[in-house]
């Protein structure tokens, strides 16, 4: 149970209610699941996050693929189930290949990477667990992904990140997946 409850129109401001209408439009329905049944609570912030996330994920300078890594690794690094439940089924069908969304699960060793596959794993690893990336992860990216991918993986890392603190902090429960094993503890 998370620790505050999920957003309700009527739990929102009144001077806040139309924002929280407009967000609930865009989405197709008030948010029932997921970080926005928090996050929306103040619906302006939602609605800008929003923006941000699908800016960043509709950009085509880095492959969905490479995306949904980079999404996976700020799951598991974060210890986030609910980014991991919504994603790792999805990266399956975008092509990252089982043995690479179960290494990542299970923390174990990657190999067998392509280099792009590499440089978005380290890249999103470095970010997230020493703050920073150091010259040759971001000179590596920089030559594969361009000056405009590498900005897209920086603020794709750092927008789930957002995503992850929000759930983490309210202890929003991943439901069980269908077919993708919940993140082990």
């Amino acid at each position: 149970m998370a620790r505050i409850a999920l957003v309700t129109r009527d739990a929102v401001l009144p001077a806040e209610q139309s924002a929280y209408d407009a967000f609930s439009a865009s989405r197709g329905g008030e948010p029932k699941i997921g970080p926005y049944s928090i996050i929306a609570h103040m619906p302006e912030m939602a609605q800008r996050l929003e923006a941000l996330r699908t800016y960043i994920r509709n950009e085509d300078s880095l492959s969905r693929k490479l995306q949904d890594m980079a999404v996976l690794t700020v799951a598991r690094d974060m210890n986030c189930a609910f980014i991991w439940y919504a994603h790792a089924a999805a990266a399956r069908q975008a092509g990252v290949r089982d043995e690479i969304v179960d290494g990542i699960r299970e923390r174990r060793p990657l190999s067998g990477l392509a280099p792009e596959e590499q440089i978005a794993v380290s890249f999103a690893r470095e970010l997230l667990q020493d703050r920073k990336v150091s010259k040759p992860t971001f000179d590596s990216a920089t030559a594969k992904f361009g000056q405009r991918g590498t900005m897209i993986l920086t603020n794709l890392v750092a927008c789930y990140a957002v995503l992850a603190y929000n759930m983490n902090t309210y202890e929003l429960e991943a439901p069980a997946h269908p077919t993708e094993p919940a993140l082990p503890a």
